[in-house]
C-alpha cells in the first residue's frame, strides 16, 4: 500500500526537490558545453546517487523493492517541480530520481521481483513498455503482435512500435494476444530481456528523442516470464496508461511554468515602441490566460490522481482529461512564450524551443486527443 503523505509532508518534500533541482541538476547542465542535447552517463550517475542520499529515489517504486513507495499524488507534486529545468520535460531531475516502474508490476511473481524488478531499482533503472503498433491507432483492442502456446513456452510474432527510454531501462514488458486453442485472444504481458534475440531500430523524432521499433519473428519466451494470468494484460496496461498520463500532466505544469516566468521576465525587460512588450494588452493577455490555464490544469491533475490512488471508477477517464487538457495548455503556453521571445526563443539559450518540440510529441504520447475525445464522448453515453 502506498504511504499517505499529508500537506505538510507534501510541501516539505516540494520544497527539497525544488532545493535539488537548483543546487544539482541546473548546474549539471549549465556546466556542458555548447547546446545541451542529453547528459553524460556519468553526470547522470553522480546526480542519482546524491538524490539516494536525500531519500529520492525510485519514488514509486514499492519500499520492498528499494524505492520510497509514494502514492501518485505525491509524485505529481515531485515531477512539477522536477521538470522546471532544459531536459525537465522528459528526463525530470536529469533521470535522478530513477526512472518510474509501472505499477503492474505488483503482480509479478516473487521470483521476478527479485530476477527484475529489484535490480533495476537499485541501478536507477526503468522498464521500457512494449504496447503500441504502427496501425493501430490507439486501440489496445486493434493489436496484432500475437503469441501461440507452445508447451512451457510461447512463440510471438509481430511488431512494436514508439518504445521510449528501451537504452535506460533494466528489462522490458510486452502486451501480445495470447491464442488459445479455440483461436480467442487474450491481451497478456510478458517481461522483455535486453539481449533477447529480437530485431531492434531506433528513430530519433524531431531531434529531440529517440524511440524504438522492434520486430518478433517466431521468438520464443518461456512461460515463466508471464505477468499475470493470460487475458489480463489489458487491463494492467490501462492502469500503467493512466499513472504514465498524469505523471506526463505534472512535467507540463512544470515546463508551464517555467516557460511563464521566461515570457514574464523578457516581456518587462525588452522595449519596442518606445515602452516594454509587458505594457501591451495583447502580451498581458497571453500570460494572464497562461496562468488561468495552468492552474486549472494543475486542478485536473491532482483530482485525477487522487481518483487513481483511491481506486474510483472514474480515475482512468478522469487521467485522461488531465494529460489532453495539461497537454494542450502547455503547447498554447509554449506557443506563447515563443511568440514574444521572437527570433530569440529559437536561438538555443533558453530552453523554449525543445519544449516547443517535445511537446508536440507529447501530445500524441499515451493516446492521441482525438482518441481521448472519443473516450469522453463514450463516457458520457453520447
Amino acid at each position: 500500500m502506498k504511504e499517505v503523505l499529508m500537506e505538510s509532508e507534501l510541501s516539505i518534500l516540494k520544497n527539497t526537490v525544488k532545493s535539488f533541482v537548483i543546487e544539482n541538476v541546473i548546474p549539471a547542465e549549465q556546466s556542458q558545453k555548447g547546446y545541451v542535447k542529453e547528459m553524460s552517463e556519468i553526470e547522470v550517475t553522480s546526480i542519482q546517487q546524491k538524490a539516494k542520499e536525500a531519500g529520492l529515489n525510485a519514488l514509486g517504486a514499492k519500499k520492498d523493492w528499494g524505492g520510497a513507495g509514494l502514492p501518485l499524488y505525491a509524485r505529481t507534486i515531485i515531477y512539477e517541480e522536477a521538470a522546471q529545468h532544459r531536459l525537465g520535460f522528459y528526463h525530470p531531475a536529469v533521470d535522478g530520481f530513477g526512472a518510474e516502474l509501472p505499477s503492474l508490476l505488483e503482480n509479478c511473481s516473487p521470483r521476478q521481483i527479485a530476477e527484475y524488478v529489484i535490480p533495476a531499482v537499485s541501478q536507477g533503472k526503468g522498464c521500457f513498455i512494449a504496447l503500441w503498433e504502427e496501425h493501430e491507432d490507439n486501440q489496445i483492442d486493434n493489436l496484432t503482435c500475437h503469441a501461440v502456446s507452445n508447451g512451457d513456452e510461447w512463440i510471438i510474432n509481430g511488431h512494436k512500435s514508439y518504445i521510449q527510454k528501451m537504452d535506460q531501462s533494466g528489462f522490458g514488458i510486452i502486451l501480445v494476444n495470447c491464442k488459445k486453442e479455440n483461436d480467442t485472444q487474450k491481451p497478456t504481458i510478458f517481461i522483455l530481456e535486453l539481449n533477447d534475440s529480437f530485431e531492434k531500430k531506433d528513430t530519433v523524432l524531431i531531434d529531440v528523442q529517440k524511440n524504438y521499433n522492434i520486430t518478433f519473428n517466431d521468438f520464443r519466451i518461456k512461460d515463466n516470464r508471464r505477468i499475470g494470468k493470460v487475458g489480463e494484460g489489458a487491463n494492467l496496461m490501462k492502469e500503467w496508461l493512466a499513472e504514465s498520463q498524469i505523471l506526463l500532466s505534472a512535467r507540463c505544469l512544470g515546463i508551464s511554468i517555467k516557460a511563464l516566468d521566461y515570457a514574464q521576465a523578457y516581456a518587462k525587460m525588452r522595449i519596442t515602441r518606445g515602452k516594454t512588450l509587458s505594457e501591451f494588452p495583447s502580451i498581458r493577455t497571453m500570460i494572464a490566460n497562461g496562468f488561468v490555464n495552468l492552474n486549472a490544469a494543475r486542478l485536473m491533475v491532482h483530482d485525477a490522481a487522487n481518483k487513481i490512488d483511491n481506486g474510483k471508477k472514474d480515475g482512468i477517464i478522469a487521467a485522461q482529461m488531465a494529460k489532453l487538457f495539461a497537454t494542450e495548455t502547455a503547447a498554447k503556453i509554449i506557443d506563447d512564450c515563443l511568440q514574444i521571445h521572437g527570433g530569440a526563443g529559437f536561438a538555443g539559450d533558453l530552453p523554449i524551443e525543445r519544449w516547443y518540440k517535445e511537446i508536440r510529441l507529447a501530445r500524441l504520447d499515451l493516446l492521441k486527443k482525438e482518441t481521448i475525445i472519443e473516450n469522453i464522448a463514450r463516457s458520457i453515453k453520447l
